[in-house]
């Protein structure tokens, strides 16, 4: 059986920007069609970004920075306005924007039928598939069956929840005892678990492997994949519709000229075939 068990290895710095925020009262709901008046009218657009998942989005000194934040660049040239980003822990993105505690979601949120019948989501920025990681060296992992009796880190919220669960129902099955799973608040805390030993294993996006071994030498290894492709994309609320579509005109102008694949090379290392249609699930907002 799966065990769950909340870690929280250490509190979230958030600005106080943030922290007023969320502690303030929600705004006046506003028409699809206002909304982006409203932030031309105000002349800044405000973000939400957790940003914890490198190459994505991630800090360095001091600074968000990533291939989701050089995107974003470019989407707040085109509306022409001040960029106002507020760095947020995942648990609180989601219903941040629910409750329009500000204006889009510039994280990589992926698509799921569920997630797509409550937000406004944009044309995807990028796809990835679902990888276990593992420390270099480790030789007690080479297989699926060997996350049998295994301690396997997940950030909470995240789409990887359910995919150890599928993994555990697919151990049981043959005979396993599963893997035992524990949750973190972040990623940064939960790769710093296993490059400590008290993991066995950690679910990360599989374009993130390559910046993670570049950071930290010696210290990661591939181990498998699971699940099928997925697509990574923003958000807005679903009354924000005339900003979702702006968003995804900036990113679809961006993937035709091939300034999407430079970006894509730069943060990657390959370039990524991003689809401009069918990448919403029947029932999508």
């Amino acid at each position: 059986m799966t065990k769950l068990h909340n870690s929280f290895s250490k509190l979230f710095t958030i600005s106080v920007v943030s922290v007023a925020l969320f502690l303030g009262i929600a705004s006046t709901p506003t028409k699809a069609s206002e909304t982006i008046d409203k932030i031309k009218s105000d002349g800044v657009i405000t973000v939400g970004t957790e940003a914890h998942y490198p190459p994505l989005e991630f800090i360095e000194d001091g600074k968000i920075v990533g291939y989701g934040k050089d995107i974003l660049d470019h989407v707040v040239a085109d509306l022409g306005v001040n960029l106002n980003q507020l760095e947020l822990p995942w648990q609180g993105i989601l219903p941040g924007i629910l409750a329009k505690k500000f204006d889009l979601v510039a994280t990589s949120v992926s698509i799921t039928a569920e997630r797509a019948s409550k937000f406004a989501f944009t044309m995807p920025i990028a796809e990835y598939q679902s990888m276990m990681i593992k420390r270099d060296g480790d030789d007690s992992l080479s297989q699926f069956s060997d996350l049998n009796g295994k301690i396997v880190g997940v950030e909470l919220g995240s789409v990887f929840v359910e995919q150890l669960e599928e993994v555990n129902k697919q151990l049981n099955a043959a005979g396993g005892e599963g893997a035992e799973v524990k949750a973190f608040t972040n990623t940064d805390d939960m790769r710093l678990a296993l490059a400590n030993g008290q993991l066995d294993v950690a679910t990360i996006p599989s374009i993130a492997l390559g910046i993670l071994q570049k950071q930290r030498p010696g210290v990661f290894a591939y181990f498998i994949n699971v699940g099928k492709v997925k697509l990574f994309a923003w958000v807005t609320h679903p009354d924000s519709t005339d900003l979702r579509d702006q968003v995804s005109r900036s990113i679809l102008k961006l993937r035709d000229s091939g300034e999407m694949a430079k970006l894509q090379m730069k943060w990657f290392g390959f370039e990524m075939d991003i689809p401009s249609e069918g990448y919403l699930p029947e029932g999508a907002l």
